[in-house]
């Protein structure tokens, strides 16, 4: 046993006595750092983390960057790169990220364009990192336009604000691609194409008001909504005092160019001051939030006048897929707004923006309610009795004439969208009478990177349903609004949902928007159906009051990294073991917040199981199918046609979320290795009482409560031995073996070598 330790510490220094190469180049064209040096010089994007080089770990070298202390998402390493970067160039970029902690969590490679209130964000790449592996964010990205001089690359997370992580290896380049790319101004104008129909507009930021962006968006649009820079947050300096500087210059540009512009938005739950409503964790009295909203209302609106067509006065107040439309009071979002004045803020917000354009004669400026998930019929019937409602009311004090002149739909879809559920929607908010708004506008593929012909054909046939839908109703409809110029820039970027791609070309998306019907005559029934996720359940029986048990890592991981609202939050990883007992669930959730003080158990923070026993893919739930619930704080509920409440749970609260270990009895199963069920896994994440994001592994349509056809499939697999501990001096031997692996190829290379050139 003394010598076999012997032997492999000596091949494992053998095998690492060549220390890992560093690079950085001499030309401007390429720049990289391991941290082994001073090399480049990342800074901190906010106030309180903190960065430090580490010897603790690193991927090479002995040095790596950690990064510690954070409060926000968006806080972590930043790294100018100005002036290393040309116009209309591409560049690819490289960084090495490790989870400092014991959760799982989504870091996002970053570029921020311009400073302030007009600065861009623009996603490279996300991931989901561990603890335990290495995982390289990687991409590219083509600089169409550089702000203020100001260009920066960095490293973040999507939702987990605390969780402390390292970084290595960090390299930029310039890419192969050519720098003569041009927009393609041969195309049939969209603006032109829809003159007869509705306008056609797009998201902008300063970074779509020069070069080559702003050619392509002259070409096809003739309205603008501003995407960050007209949120209540940005109307404010440090001192609370309105400042509209940044804004403004903005909105000249757009003026300039001769965009109609759409505003957006007065009165929101996010992107707001907090002061506003809460002043140290204690909501205002109805009075004073009240007359917080009427002033930056009356301020807002006055400092646009008429450079304004619509605003958006009240964004995403309705809850997600809402039990009882009817009673929309009941069903709002639980926003500080809501707790702080009441039930009413909507009405009033809106009786304040109109008062204040019939004051200064601005009446023909349009009102708009604007709400995602506008295809779920449940939220699109609370809406509508709301408008119905607050309008009504309206009408018998000022007959003939509206309070909320439009609905908008934002228009965040996916693949798995229903287009007939998007008809639904307008034929309902057309029967009220208001202008109907298509607002932000994009349609995600099925997978991240870059698309298949498939997942673009798919894509593309859902833009002409919607578009041909648009079409028959174009005289409600008033704008069609792209969230987004082109997949590079989009906020859900990694999932290219836009019409043009990263070098600004044109893809299918935009020839079915162009001509819907000849489109679908062409393609119908050539899409790509839905791929269904497969993974597998190792055989084991853990230990389910233990935080961590060996077991679960003899089982795959399953990432939860698709999101079924337009937001994107909380997200984690799951695995799953199995005996002839139960199925045993293991969820680790990176979120940075726990909120459960929802009304409905789906509206708090919590995890889902989905499991069908039979693997029938059936489309409503019978013996043998249930959905499991378990909130952040242990709380067990379950889906309304699961029978089974038996089941055990136990969550660990973490530094980066929560866990949760369910334990579910088979019900009528006897399960064997090679069976296979249906299975998901789903997590909710919760603010203020309503549920803002889903992550899940493999359904996208949210229908999986009812309907277990859109289940994933999980395989049971049984690996004699699994589960059993190696004793020492087994593990020597395979480590022994391992090594002598390695070095037994090395040597038959190098006596192969000898021996050719000996025959030579």
């Amino acid at each position: 046993m003394k010598k076999l330790k012997q032997i492999l510490i000596i091949l494992t220094l053998v095998l690492t006595i060549i220390p890992p190469i560093q690079v950085r180049a001499d030309n401007s064209d390429e720049w990289s750092t391991s941290f082994e040096d001073d090399g480049l010089m990342f800074e901190p994007r906010g106030d309180n983390e903190e960065l430090e080089v580490t010897g603790d770990d690193a991927r090479t070298g002995e040095y790596s960057l950690r990064v510690s202390e954070r409060s926000e998402p968006w806080n972590g390493p930043s790294l100018r790169i100005e002036e290393q970067i040309e116009q209309s160039v591409e560049y690819t970029f490289s960084v090495w990220a490790k989870i400092d902690g014991e959760a799982t969590a989504d870091l996002q490679l970053s570029t921020q364009i311009g400073e302030g209130d007009n600065a861009s964000y623009q996603t490279i790449d996300s991931q989901s990192v561990s603890p335990r592996d290495w995982v390289q964010l990687q991409g590219t990205y083509r600089y169409d336009a550089i702000v203020d001089n100001f260009v920066t690359v960095y490293v973040e997370t999507t939702s987990n604000a605390t969780v402390s992580y390292l970084i290595d290896d960090f390299s930029m380049e310039r890419a192969d691609s050519a720098t003569d790319v041009s927009v393609q101004t041969d195309l049939t104008p969209l603006k032109d194409i829809y003159e007869d129909y509705f306008l056609i507009g797009n998201a902008v930021s300063m970074t779509e008001m020069e070069g080559q962006r702003l050619d392509l968006l002259r070409h096809h649009h003739n309205l603008v909504t501003a995407e960050n820079a007209m949120k209540p947050e940005y109307a404010y300096d440090s001192s609370r005092s309105f400042n509209f500087n940044d804004q403004q210059r903005l909105v000249d540009r757009i003026q300039e160019e001769g965009f109609y512009l759409h505003g957006h938005v007065l009165v929101w739950h996010q992107q707001s001051p907090e002061w506003l409503h809460t002043v140290d964790g204690q909501l205002l009295s109805r009075e004073e939030a009240l007359e917080n909203m009427y002033t930056h209302i009356e301020e807002t609106i006055i400092h646009y006048g008429d450079d304004v067509i619509a605003w958006e006065v009240v964004n995403e107040a309705m809850n997600d897929n809402p039990r009882d439309p009817e009673n929309w009071r009941d069903m709002l979002r639980r926003s500080d707004w809501y707790d702080a004045i009441g039930d009413d803020y909507l009405e009033l917000a809106y009786r304040k923006a109109r008062e204040v354009l019939d004051e200064n004669g601005w009446e023909e400026v349009k009102l708009y309610y604007n709400d995602y998930n506008d295809d779920n019929q449940s939220k699109s019937r609370a809406i509508y009795y709301m408008v119905q409602e607050i309008n009504e009311t309206y009408a018998e004090e000022n007959p003939g004439e509206l309070l909320i002149d439009g609905v908008g739909m934002q228009g965040h879809y996916n693949a798995s969208t229903i287009a007939d559920n998007v008809r639904q929607s307008i034929e309902r908010f057309r029967e009220l009478g208001v202008e109907i708004g298509v607002t932000e506008l994009d349609i995600t593929s099925r997978s991240s990177g870059e698309l298949s012909e498939e997942e673009e054909l798919a894509q593309a046939l859902l833009y002409a349903e919607l578009f041909a839908i648009y079409k028959e109703h174009a005289d409600v409809i008033s704008r069609v609004t792209f969230w987004g110029l082109n997949d590079a820039t989009s906020w859900r970027s990694e999932n290219n949902p836009l019409l043009f791609d990263e070098n600004l070309q044109a893809k299918q998306a935009y020839y079915a928007v162009a001509d819907p019907e000849a489109f679908l005559a062409q393609h119908q029934g050539n899409g790509e159906a839905a791929e269904v996720r497969t993974g597998q359940a190792a055989y084991g029986t853990p230990d389910l009051s233990e935080n961590t048990d060996d077991l679960w890592e003899n089982s795959e991981e399953l990432n939860l990294d698709r999101y079924q609202l337009a937001w994107q939050g909380a997200t984690g990883s799951g695995r799953v073991l199995w005996d002839e007992d139960n199925l045993y669930v293991r969820i680790q959730v990176s979120d940075s917040s726990r909120s459960v003080t929802g009304e409905n158990p789906w509206e708090q923070d919590s995890v889902e199981v989905f499991v069908e026993e039979s693997f029938d893919r059936s489309t409503s739930y019978e013996t043998g199918a249930g959905q499991y619930r378990v909130n952040a704080e242990g709380e067990e509920t379950f889906g309304e046609m699961t029978d089974n409440t038996s089941i055990e749970s136990v969550v660990f609260e973490t530094e980066e979320g929560y866990v949760v270990h369910m334990a579910i009895p088979w019900v009528e199963s006897s399960p064997a290795s090679g069976d296979s069920i249906g299975f998901d896994l789903q997590i909710n994440d919760a603010d203020s009482g309503s549920r803002e994001s889903v992550a899940v592994w493999n359904d996208l349509t949210g229908q999986a409560f009812q309907n277990p056809s859109v289940f994933g499939e999980l395989e049971l697999v049984r690996v004699e031995g699994a589960g059993e501990t190696a004793s020492e001096e087994d593990s020597v031997l395979a480590g022994v073996l391992v090594y002598g692996g390695i070095v037994g190829v090395i040597l038959v290379g190098v006596i192969s070598v000898i021996i050719l050139r000996k025959r030579k």
